[in-house]
């Protein structure tokens, strides 16, 4: 990312990534399975932990970031970023059988 790959967007500068960065803090151990924003990136990064640890890291387009809350990519004025990790549970509802149990 350049330092002129910045879009200012009301008082947060979003990256504006062209690939997934490299070097990232967020890892699948420890988690259970979903869909989880990461601030490190102001949410403009995604992960998707499978429930075998297994990490895909994806991109949302410029001008979009991951929404915690609905697990898409939406307009940065409709997310919260900040606040996502406070959302993580809502994973717990995914890989899970009609009695509850991890799939």
């Amino acid at each position: 990312m350049d330092d002129d790959d910045m879009m200012t967007s009301g008082p947060v500068e979003y990256p504006t990534y062209h690939e997934v960065p490299r070097g990232l803090s967020f890892k699948c151990r420890d988690r259970g399975p979903g869909y989880y924003a990461d601030p490190e990136t102001q949410c403009q990064v995604w992960h998707w932990c499978l429930p075998s640890g297994q990490q895909f890291s994806f991109l949302c387009p410029n001008g979009t970031v991951f929404s915690q809350a609905v697990r898409v990519c939406d307009w940065w004025f409709n997310v919260d970023c900040p606040h996502s990790p406070d959302l993580y549970s809502i994973n717990n509802d995914l890989y899970k059988d009609k009695d509850g149990n991890l799939i």
